[in-house]
């Protein structure tokens, strides 16, 4: 059986229709915020510690990271000034979803996250990150909206 394309399996609750996203993850109230077009400080996500999983869309759409830090506002706005976020900005847009759990859940969260969507730059450094080795116990969350489990 053919598997459907990414571009459905990720669903229209990533463009910004369809039905309303998972109550954990943010921006629930609009849709969801293109990554360059995003003030971290407006959003009030400066200094929060949280999770955060960044796709593209585009032709072919992927998950491009997924990670737990302690200040969402600074690691966002880092995000938006590498060369990786900007390339493929041009892909239809790079998009950001953020929750905020418990700070002692954020790493095991991010860890599940990176094990399911296993994002294409999951492999890249970010000092601001935690740290998600084989120390950190995965967390099941809610996956954002759209993903296909």
């Amino acid at each position: 059986m053919k598997k459907a394309p990414l571009a459905k399996r990720l669903g229209a609750p990533f463009a910004g229709k369809g039905s309303p996203p998972a109550a954990i993850w943010h921006p629930f109230d609009r849709p969801y915020s293109r990554l360059l077009d995003l003030n971290p400080g407006a959003a009030g996500l400066t200094g929060k510690p949280g999770v955060y999983a960044i796709w593209h869309l585009g032709i072919r759409p992927q998950w491009l990271r997924a990670g737990a830090t302690q200040d969402l506002g600074a690691a966002l706005g880092a995000f938006a000034r590498t060369e990786w976020i900007r390339t493929f900005h041009g892909n239809a847009g790079v998009f950001i979803a953020w929750a905020i759990p418990a700070q002692n859940q954020c790493a095991g969260m991010a860890g599940f996250l990176a094990e399911k969507l296993r994002p294409a730059f999951q492999g890249e450094a970010y000092a601001g990150d935690l740290a998600l080795d084989s120390a950190v116990t995965p967390i099941a969350c809610q996956l954002p909206p759209g993903t296909q489990e």
